[in-house]
Protein backbone atom coordinates (compact mmCIF):
# COMPACT_ATOMS: atom_id res chain seq x y z
CA UNK A 1 0.00 0.00 0.00
CA UNK A 2 1.37 3.22 -1.02
CA UNK A 3 0.57 6.55 0.99
CA UNK A 4 -0.20 8.79 -2.07
CA UNK A 5 -2.38 6.13 -3.41
CA UNK A 6 -4.83 7.24 -0.25
CA UNK A 7 -4.86 10.52 -0.70
CA UNK A 8 -5.24 13.44 -3.03
CA UNK A 9 -4.82 17.32 -3.41
CA UNK A 10 -8.61 17.72 -2.37
CA UNK A 11 -7.33 15.81 0.92
CA UNK A 12 -4.38 18.71 1.80
CA UNK A 13 -5.30 21.41 3.62
CA UNK A 14 -2.51 24.02 4.47
CA UNK A 15 -4.02 26.48 5.65
CA UNK A 16 -6.66 25.37 7.94
CA UNK A 17 -9.74 27.87 8.52
CA UNK A 18 -10.64 26.61 11.86
CA UNK A 19 -8.02 26.79 15.30
CA UNK A 20 -9.53 24.28 17.61
CA UNK A 21 -9.70 20.24 17.60
CA UNK A 22 -13.12 19.88 16.87
CA UNK A 23 -13.94 22.46 14.24
CA UNK A 24 -10.06 21.59 12.86
CA UNK A 25 -12.18 17.97 12.98
CA UNK A 26 -15.06 19.24 11.06
CA UNK A 27 -12.92 20.45 8.50
CA UNK A 28 -11.57 17.78 8.19
CA UNK A 29 -14.65 15.44 7.83
CA UNK A 30 -16.10 18.58 4.88
CA UNK A 31 -12.77 17.84 2.71
CA UNK A 32 -13.45 13.77 2.88
CA UNK A 33 -17.20 14.56 2.19
CA UNK A 34 -16.64 17.24 -0.89
CA UNK A 35 -14.02 14.53 -2.24
CA UNK A 36 -16.59 11.91 -2.31
CA UNK A 37 -14.92 9.49 -0.03
CA UNK A 38 -17.92 9.98 2.29
CA UNK A 39 -21.74 8.20 2.03
CA UNK A 40 -22.92 10.44 5.04
CA UNK A 41 -20.28 12.80 6.59
CA UNK A 42 -22.23 12.98 9.95
CA UNK A 43 -21.84 9.03 10.73
CA UNK A 44 -18.13 9.52 9.95
CA UNK A 45 -17.66 12.76 11.87
CA UNK A 46 -19.36 10.93 14.66
CA UNK A 47 -17.00 8.24 14.48
CA UNK A 48 -14.12 10.51 14.66
CA UNK A 49 -15.30 12.50 17.87
CA UNK A 50 -16.31 9.10 19.73
CA UNK A 51 -13.02 8.01 18.99
CA UNK A 52 -11.62 11.10 20.38
CA UNK A 53 -13.70 11.01 23.42
CA UNK A 54 -12.06 8.08 24.19
CA UNK A 55 -8.46 9.20 23.89
CA UNK A 56 -6.66 11.83 22.26
CA UNK A 57 -5.21 10.46 18.99
CA UNK A 58 -2.53 13.15 19.12
CA UNK A 59 0.25 11.17 19.72
CA UNK A 60 2.96 13.70 20.75
CA UNK A 61 5.98 15.20 18.60
CA UNK A 62 3.72 17.44 16.96
CA UNK A 63 1.25 14.78 15.61
CA UNK A 64 -2.38 13.87 15.44
CA UNK A 65 -3.74 10.86 13.79
CA UNK A 66 -7.18 10.86 13.72
CA UNK A 67 -8.80 8.16 12.75
CA UNK A 68 -12.13 5.68 11.99
CA UNK A 69 -13.89 3.13 10.51
CA UNK A 70 -17.45 3.87 9.07
CA UNK A 71 -20.02 2.37 6.89
CA UNK A 72 -20.62 5.50 5.75
CA UNK A 73 -16.54 5.75 4.02
CA UNK A 74 -16.72 4.29 0.87
CA UNK A 75 -13.11 3.93 0.00
CA UNK A 76 -9.73 3.66 2.67
CA UNK A 77 -8.34 7.59 1.83
CA UNK A 78 -6.28 10.10 4.08
CA UNK A 79 -6.65 13.84 4.49
CA UNK A 80 -3.36 16.12 5.87
CA UNK A 81 -4.03 19.24 7.74
CA UNK A 82 -1.14 21.57 8.55
CA UNK A 83 -1.14 23.99 11.52
CA UNK A 84 2.01 25.95 11.10
CA UNK A 85 1.84 27.44 14.97
CA UNK A 86 0.65 24.52 16.46
CA UNK A 87 -3.07 23.85 17.96
CA UNK A 88 -3.87 22.67 21.19
CA UNK A 89 -5.20 18.84 20.25
CA UNK A 90 -5.02 17.49 23.57
CA UNK A 91 -1.91 15.88 22.93
CA UNK A 92 0.10 13.08 25.22
CA UNK A 93 3.12 15.45 25.66
CA UNK A 94 0.70 18.63 25.82
CA UNK A 95 2.81 20.13 23.17
CA UNK A 96 0.88 21.35 20.50
CA UNK A 97 0.20 20.04 16.95
CA UNK A 98 1.02 20.53 13.71
CA UNK A 99 0.38 17.65 11.32
CA UNK A 100 -2.94 15.92 11.07
CA UNK A 101 -3.51 13.25 9.52
CA UNK A 102 -7.05 11.59 9.37
CA UNK A 103 -7.88 8.62 8.07
CA UNK A 104 -11.45 7.33 6.88
CA UNK A 105 -11.50 3.34 6.26
CA UNK A 106 -14.74 1.42 5.19
CA UNK A 107 -15.59 -0.16 8.02
CA UNK A 108 -14.58 -4.11 7.03
CA UNK A 109 -11.38 -2.03 5.81
CA UNK A 110 -9.42 -3.30 9.13
CA UNK A 111 -6.21 -4.62 8.24
CA UNK A 112 -6.00 -1.93 5.40
CA UNK A 113 -7.22 0.60 8.14
CA UNK A 114 -4.13 -0.65 10.48
CA UNK A 115 -2.07 -0.50 7.44
CA UNK A 116 -2.31 3.41 6.86
CA UNK A 117 -2.48 4.00 10.34
CA UNK A 118 1.17 2.06 10.09
CA UNK A 119 2.53 3.95 7.31
CA UNK A 120 1.12 7.54 8.35
CA UNK A 121 3.16 6.65 11.83
CA UNK A 122 6.28 5.56 9.78
CA UNK A 123 6.14 8.52 7.90
CA UNK A 124 6.05 11.36 10.57
CA UNK A 125 8.84 9.31 12.46
CA UNK A 126 11.24 11.29 9.77
CA UNK A 127 12.19 15.09 10.78
CA UNK A 128 13.47 15.94 7.59
CA UNK A 129 9.76 14.51 6.18
CA UNK A 130 7.81 16.35 9.24
CA UNK A 131 10.45 19.53 8.14
CA UNK A 132 9.30 19.60 4.04
CA UNK A 133 5.54 19.32 5.48
CA UNK A 134 5.77 22.56 7.32
CA UNK A 135 7.72 24.00 4.34
CA UNK A 136 5.57 22.85 1.28
CA UNK A 137 3.67 25.53 -0.29
CA UNK A 138 1.26 24.18 -1.99
CA UNK A 139 -0.83 20.80 -1.93
CA UNK A 140 1.15 19.57 -5.21
CA UNK A 141 4.64 19.79 -3.43
CA UNK A 142 3.03 17.81 -0.24
CA UNK A 143 1.67 15.19 -2.31
CA UNK A 144 5.52 15.14 -4.14
CA UNK A 145 6.85 14.71 -0.37
CA UNK A 146 4.40 11.99 0.12
CA UNK A 147 5.32 9.93 -3.00
CA UNK A 148 8.91 10.94 -2.27
CA UNK A 149 8.27 8.98 1.23
CA UNK A 150 6.62 5.65 -1.15
CA UNK A 151 9.85 5.12 -2.92
CA UNK A 152 12.21 5.28 0.32
CA UNK A 153 9.60 3.00 2.02
CA UNK A 154 7.98 1.38 -0.54
CA UNK A 155 7.59 -2.32 1.33
CA UNK A 156 5.16 -3.30 3.03
CA UNK A 157 4.72 -2.57 7.10
CA UNK A 158 3.69 -5.23 9.84
CA UNK A 159 1.02 -4.44 11.88
CA UNK A 160 0.22 -5.93 15.24
CA UNK A 161 -1.76 -3.81 18.49
CA UNK A 162 -0.70 -3.58 21.82
CA UNK A 163 -3.68 -2.56 23.93
CA UNK A 164 -5.48 -0.99 21.81
CA UNK A 165 -2.31 0.97 19.85
CA UNK A 166 -0.67 -0.09 16.63
CA UNK A 167 2.49 -1.04 16.98
CA UNK A 168 4.38 -1.48 13.47
CA UNK A 169 7.86 -2.93 12.12
CA UNK A 170 9.06 -2.92 9.01
CA UNK A 171 8.86 -6.28 6.93
CA UNK A 172 12.30 -7.55 5.78
CA UNK A 173 13.16 -8.72 2.54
Amino acid sequence: MMLSELMNEKLVLLELKANKKSEIIREMVESLSEAGVLENKKEFLSSILQREEIESTAVGGGIAIPHGRSSSVKRLSVAFARAKTGVDFQSLDQKPVHYIFMIAAPQDARKEYLQAVAKVARLLKSDLIKRRLLEVRTQAELMAVIKDFDLLVPERIEVKTKEGRVIYKEKSG
